[in-house]
């Protein structure tokens, strides 16, 4: 749901939170992806998804960057300045539960 980040861009750097996606493509795929969406935050590359692995965002036998490969669903990792997690939201799916997240923070 990066069009949600994307979308309350100004919501998440008004709380001082920065946003961060996750691409297991290569970085001129992804850099094909953050242009053709006008993406405003920084994408990191995890080809071999190992960080995706670790936060429990991904499986290693899985097709797909996701943390349930069959609905598509797509985890977030909320990290405050501190640099602790402040929010694990393992299906971000809608606008309206990336505004939920954002309230709560």
């Amino acid at each position: 749901m990066a069009l949600g980040y994307r979308e309350n861009a100004d919501k998440f750097s008004a709380k001082n939170l920065v946003v961060y996606g996750m691409n297991d493509k290569d970085a001129d795929s992804a850099r094909e992806w953050i242009e053709k969406e006008h993406l405003p935050f920084v994408v990191l590359l995890d080809q071999d998804r190992s960080v995706g692995i670790a936060y429990g965002m991904s499986e290693a036998s899985a097709e797909r960057y996701v943390a349930n490969n069959a609905e598509g669903r797509r985890p977030a990792v909320v990290i405050d300045e501190d640099g602790l997690i402040a929010a694990w939201e393992p299906d971000m799916n809608t606008v309206e539960q990336i505004d939920s997240l954002i309230a709560g923070l």
